[in-house]
């Protein structure tokens, strides 16, 4: 367990400077399309840069994977349109709040992770419902501080704040555990159930017995072992989503200090950062691993808080959202803590 944990807090840092970045971007007044579209973008040129450089510019690998997205290209096209359309809603609500707030608000992935989880087929004790809770209240509160302190600034509309802002973020917060669970659940044997515990076994019964987990293809070839293989899968499944948002948004021509920034994106939160965490998932063998390690993401509003103060000026939370992140951090140890 220690080491998932260990492995999970190293993605939340990478993960953190995504929301530093984000607000950088809408400070200069960015069109949150290109910020986000852009790291896909440039996640799956840098990886298809390094797949080659490792293999001495032989592609065969590449080729590999191209074959193996083209056998399940609806299945990559879904998961990496749900998985990275994260990053869609995240760089839109950053043009309404702060950088904390997102972060804040996006930590109720942890519990939407148990949420994803419960749909195919598995459950958890009493003890990790309370702590879902404990999550629950502590966003609330951070967002109601944060709402309640812009609501006595000149000029601010903390209602487009909590709809614009946190919102996206809330249901971004269900989309990244669903597209890594997807790519977790097709990579299981089906059929195979590992025995634990009394406990695990009726866990995995539920699985093996899940509708949507039959509805999910069994993918078990042997590239998708190596974390890397797996964010190409989806950041190169995400492009028709990406091209049909932008025959939609119609956004302006973005700059070369977008391009710049969503390049560092991509290559700190995106490929470092997601690559890690899928390891870190890839090593849990049990539900009650997998919220452990998606509860790592806590350290997320810690990281942030430091740089954004650093980097970016940002004021400090109020009182009442210091305690909603308190109450949130308090939730994510007592996750971890889990066996």
């Amino acid at each position: 367990m220690g080491k998932m944990i260990v492995w999970g807090l190293i993605a939340s840092a990478f993960f953190s400077t995504s929301f530093v970045l984000y607000q950088l971007m809408s400070v200069q007044g960015e069109h949150w399309f290109w910020s986000a579209s852009f790291r896909c973008i440039f996640i799956c040129l840098l990886l298809s840069v390094f797949m080659l450089l490792q293999n001495k510019f032989n592609p065969s690998k590449l080729l590999a994977l191209g074959k193996l997205f083209a056998s399940h290209w609806q299945f990559w096209c879904v998961t990496g349109g749900i998985g990275l359309g994260t990053y869609g809603l995240l760089a839109f609500a950053a043009d309404y709040a702060e950088g904390w707030v997102i972060a804040a608000t996006y930590l109720f992935t942890v519990v939407a992770s148990l949420v994803v989880l419960s749909f195919f087929g598995q459950s958890f004790q009493k003890k990790v419902i309370v702590y879902s809770v404990i999550v629950f209240i502590g966003v609330v509160l951070a967002n109601v501080g944060e709402g309640l302190r812009h609501s006595t600034s000149q000029g601010t509309d903390w209602h487009a704040l909590l709809l614009f802002g946190a919102l996206p973020a809330f249901i971004a917060s269900f989309c990244f555990p669903l597209g890594n669970q997807l790519i977790w659940q097709a990579a299981q044997p089906k059929g195979v159930v590992t025995h634990h515990t009394n406990e695990v076994s009726k866990v995995t019964s539920k699985l093996a017995t899940s509708k949507l987990r039959k509805k999910v293809p069994q993918v078990t070839s042997p590239l998708l072992s190596n974390p890397l293989h797996k964010v190409w899968l989806m950041s190169l499944g995400s492009l028709p989503m990406w091209l049909l948002l932008g025959v939609l948004v119609q956004p302006p021509a973005p700059s070369v200090s977008q391009m710049t920034i969503s390049f560092l994106v991509a290559l700190m939160a995106g490929v470092l950062g997601t690559t890690t965490f899928l390891h870190a998932r890839s090593l849990a063998k049990q539900p009650q691993q997998l919220a452990a390690v998606d509860a790592t993401q806590g350290s997320e509003i810690i990281f942030f808080l430091f740089c954004g103060m650093l980097l970016l000026h940002t004021p400090m939370p109020s009182g009442l959202s210091f305690v909603g992140i308190a109450l949130v951090i308090i939730g994510l140890v007592l996750f971890a803590k889990q066996r």
